[in-house]
């Protein structure tokens, strides 16, 4: 059974407290991981984009039932994410 890659984007609006964030981050967390273990291959990883706004997917790279974290890499100095 193939797994498709699956991912869920939280952005907080202005003026989001840490609470109504942690709760965004906690049901996309919960649907993905519910996703992941599907397939029985793939864990969950978090990424945070800046502040504000994290990906939470489906991920090859993490272990079966495990959920990893990590920050985004910092642009190079002199580049800029331009918005979409």
């Amino acid at each position: 059974m193939t797994c498709s890659i699956h991912k869920v984007t939280v952005k907080a609006s202005t003026g989001t407290g840490w609470d109504a964030l942690q709760k965004q981050l906690d049901t996309a967390h919960e649907e993905v991981r519910s996703l992941a273990t599907l397939s029985g291959r793939n864990g969950v990883l978090i990424t945070r984009h800046r502040h504000g706004a994290y990906t939470v997917a489906v991920s090859p790279e993490v272990p079966y039932g495990m959920t990893y974290e990590r920050e985004e890499p910092a642009l190079p100095q002199g580049m800029a994410v331009l918005p979409h």
